[in-house]
């Protein structure tokens, strides 16, 4: 039996979080508790995952799980805090999330099948996105939602994941024909068809964060696949040259590039999210206003676009590194797996993915921090949202069977 003890040891860091966040709120005056029974079922859940990891002898990264229940755990502790209601609703999406995971590593550990049939993964993403575009509900100026009565779902998050895999097996069986001359139609052609598509029906909804991060996935496995810079340089005036044309045509981009330049042309107005947000991290300073104590509560959107304000006023410049930090360092532990992956599939599946998470992770941050201008998508593993913790769940089970095949 595989101990894996690593693992073992890093699972009582959530736990403790989630303990610390219950009692905080049973001892804070006016603080609306964790409730016992999802802090108990959360815990049980993450350490269910570690044994059934254990005792099916999966040899999968003994750090990934555990730097995802931090994170996850981090984000309950403040969804509690900004709303309650959000925050069980969180608890369930966790738990769904982690038995997608269980069904990943138990169901799914040859990921070489998984690769085996890329134009069918390319028609769902893009039958996804033309159902969202003709039939979805349109939620913070983008139509990127599908509703079913009282139940939605973003489709994107699963499109992404869909994209990737489609690229990891394209690119893997085209990677010789890509660099010969000749070959360009029967390769370059449906390559290119795939983003064309995938970006413009991203475009039109207009969901602009989404659209860069599958653009950005599409580039990085592309030089992966080829080592050719020059691919990744064109790519790059491609994606100026959209960009520049989706200015023109949408004024959602225009105000949002306006807000992101000088949010105190309209204070109250546009420019309200982004200015609360700057005081929120402003205010906490290097060791933070201590939790409970911040006011983030007033930047709408808190617990989705804007939690990490939040969580950079309570925690300080010095917790703020440390959540980019743990995203690092899942970076590292992914790229790692690609790179002892025993085969091109493996590699291409483990790098796109951990790219996905990583490089969603920096815009939405850098978005918040006004580094860039605000795209509007979540916080891996942190932010509220079912769909997005599903997936991010679901990737997390391909890399540790990448991982586990590359320690074969």
């Amino acid at each position: 039996m595989i101990e894996r003890r690593q693992e073992f040891a890093l699972l009582w860091w959530p736990s403790l979080i989630l303990l610390n966040g219950y009692l905080y709120g049973l001892l804070s005056r006016g603080a609306t508790a964790l409730g016992s029974p999802e802090i108990t079922l959360l815990i049980a859940a993450y350490w269910a995952v570690h044994f059934v990891l254990k005792i099916t002898h999966h040899r999968g990264d003994q750090y990934l799980l555990p730097l995802a229940a931090v994170l996850t755990s981090l984000g309950l502790v403040f969804l509690f805090r900004l709303d309650p209601d959000l925050a069980r609703r969180q608890v369930v999406w966790s738990v769904v999330g982690l038995l997608v995971l269980v069904a990943v590593i138990t169901g799914g550990r040859d990921y070489e099948r998984l690769t085996r049939y890329p134009y069918l993964y390319l028609t769902g993403g893009l039958f996804f996105l033309f159902l969202t575009v003709i039939a979805g509900t349109r939620m913070g100026g983008a139509k990127s939602w599908l509703t079913l009565g009282s139940f939605s779902l973003q489709p994107v998050e699963a499109v992404k994941v869909l994209v990737v895999l489609f690229l990891s097996g394209f690119l893997e069986e085209k990677r010789e024909l890509m660099l010969e001359q000749s070959r360009w139609r029967s390769t370059w052609g449906p390559l290119l068809t795939a983003v064309v598509l995938s970006v413009l029906l991203l475009v039109v909804q207009p969901d602009l964060g989404s659209a860069l991060i599958l653009l950005a996935v599409f580039l990085a496995m592309i030089y992966l696949a080829t080592g050719r810079r020059r691919y990744v340089l064109l790519g790059g005036l491609l994606f100026a040259a959209g960009s520049w044309a989706a200015y023109g045509l949408f004024s959602h981009l225009r105000a949002r590039v306006a807000v992101w330049i000088n949010p105190w042309s309209d204070p109250q107005g546009a420019g309200y999210q982004i200015i609360q947000s700057l005081f929120s991290l402003g205010s906490g300073g290097i060791l933070g206003t201590g939790m409970g104590m911040g006011y983030s509560q007033v930047i709408p959107h808190v617990a989705t676009d804007f939690i990490f304000a939040a969580m950079g006023e309570e925690m300080g410049l010095l917790g703020s590194a440390g959540i980019a930090l743990l995203y690092l360092l899942f970076g590292y532990r992914g790229f790692r797996a690609a790179l002892r992956a025993p085969d091109g599939q493996g590699t291409m599946l483990a790098a796109g993915l951990t790219f996905l998470v990583t490089f969603q992770a920096f815009i939405i941050m850098a978005g918040v921090s006004k580094l860039l201008p605000l795209t509007g998508v979540t916080l891996p593993f942190i932010s509220y949202g079912g769909s997005s913790l599903v997936i991010s769940y679901l990737i997390l089970g391909l890399l540790l069977n990448v991982s586990a095949a590359g320690r074969g």
